[in-house]
């Protein structure tokens, strides 16, 4: 094992001591609506404590009480008991998306409600963990709880392969524990049937899409399959709403949906019209990407009151695709593909205007196929073969150096400090996919070995 698990421990002790609260996935955080970013100059995301709250008095037994007395009071002290416990339980905060997620849920009335589905009967496989364990999907709901979904042989019994193994982890990759995977064909992209992204909003809430949607409610003991009409493309969590852009499944321009993140009720939000992807939300802001037009349209969309209007303002890169990220208000970064190269652009007043920071006619080229991710507003990462950091708000961008990685897949943040990267070891195949942590904002990463 490298020596990231000890450091992670060592945080973990240092934490504990700072505060006892539970703790948000990248999502609100302590002064925002959602879930993601806190004002600079913030302590960094603690993990829940699990501490339990206060018992119940005792009550003195009665010297003179009957048998049927004495089983009432029996009762009554489990009844505190359980109620105890699931205070504590739903008292977390939930992930970014990155990928994770707050616990308050802005949205309180429906809104042009579409007929529900027929709901279909639950199903879930379980799969070991894999010897060799290659995850293609992550996802988290704080530095320490994370998610992973890799493809694994199928089990005797399962009705679809390729399989899906899904491990969670809760104190930072020390160690992990196998959960149930939908009993559907692991994905390798958009375009087979079965699922192949994860996204949790709390330990007990979670979807597997991409393009099919699956759900749980139980932490991954049973998943039921959702029919949205269409591919779901990107799905995103923040306070407690769940949004996803599903396009036909011939293609085209999509529509966004919404559903509370605690039981399927999916909506249209027909106030954003037609989208083609570009999905961020925390707490009631809302950035998605319109389809109007060619290609991926000519505007970016937001909402800061979860969906109910949107504002148009021009894209980076109109008629391609972009990824927007948007951890601290005003400040919005976008990573746009522009042709044969992308770029990633950086605004200061709400997405109204991007600059370009690094990429497409800088001396850092970078080609369509690169990813990216933000930390905080100043903070953000890039990479393809090599990975490039900015602390300057895109001013400066300096190389980051990952012994072995050949091309990253996967980058994000559950916080300004804490993140994830999917790199290829060796030529660029599944099986050689490995995760990599960081927990100083991206100047370096470190391998984390599963199971």
């Amino acid at each position: 094992m490298s020596a990231y698990p000890d450091r992670a421990e060592a945080e973990l002790t240092d934490r504990a001591a700072y505060q006892r609260a539970p703790d948000p996935e990248r999502g609100p955080r302590p002064r925002e609506r959602r879930g993601q970013p806190p004002p600079r100059g913030r302590p960094p995301a603690r993990a829940a404590t699990g501490g339990r709250g206060p018992r119940p008095p005792r009550r003195k037994p009665r010297r003179r009480g009957s048998e049927a007395l004495a089983i009432l009071a029996g009762l009554a002290v489990v009844a505190a008991i359980v109620a105890i416990v699931r205070v504590n339980f739903h008292h977390s905060k939930p992930h970014r998306a990155p990928v994770v997620e707050n616990s308050h849920t802005t949205t309180t009335t429906r809104r042009h409600p579409s007929p529900a589905p027929a709901k279909p009967s639950p199903t879930g496989v379980s799969v070991p963990i894999p010897a060799s364990y290659h995850p293609q999907s992550f996802t988290a709901i704080g530095e320490l709880t994370w998610w992973l979904l890799a493809p694994a042989s199928c089990p005797a019994g399962a009705a679809k392969s390729p399989c899906g193994s899904i491990v969670r982890t809760s104190d930072g990759g020390r160690s992990f524990v196998a959960i149930a995977s939908p009993d559907a064909p692991l994905s390798a992209g958009q375009t087979a049937p079965g699922y192949s992204q994860l996204r949790f909003a709390d330990p007990k809430n979670g979807f597997a899409f991409g393009p099919d949607l699956y759900s749980t409610h139980d932490g991954g003991k049973t998943w039921q399959p959702v029919d949205l009409n269409g591919n779901v493309t990107e799905l995103a969590i923040s306070s407690g709403e769940a949004y996803a852009t599903v396009e036909p499944a011939g293609g085209g321009n999509g529509r966004l949906v919404h559903s509370p993140t605690g039981h399927d009720d999916w909506s249209t939000v027909s106030a954003a019209g037609v989208v083609s992807g570009g999905l961020w939300v925390q707490g009631s802001d809302v950035i998605v990407q319109s389809g109007a037009g060619g290609g991926a349209g000519g505007n970016v969309l937001f909402s800061h009151d979860a969906g109910q209007t949107f504002s148009a303002s021009p894209a980076p890169s109109p008629g391609l695709p972009c990824q927007f990220a948007a951890p601290e208000q005003p400040v919005v970064w976008a990573h746009c593909a522009t042709g044969t190269e992308s770029g990633v652009w950086r605004s200061t007043d709400g997405g109204a205007h991007f600059t370009i920071a690094v990429g497409t006619g800088t001396s850092l080229p970078l080609p369509n196929s690169a990813v990216f991710a933000a930390a905080s507003s100043t903070t953000a990462a890039v990479g393809y073969q090599k990975m490039y950091r900015t602390s300057d708000g895109g001013r400066l961008w300096t190389p980051i150096t990952t012994s072995g990685v050949a091309q990253w897949a996967y980058l994000g943040f559950t916080d300004d400090t804490h993140g994830a990267g999917l790199g290829y070891v060796g030529s660029i195949a599944p099986q050689n996919e490995h995760l990599y942590y960081t927990t100083d904002g991206g100047q370096s990463y470190h391998l984390v070995q599963v199971p």
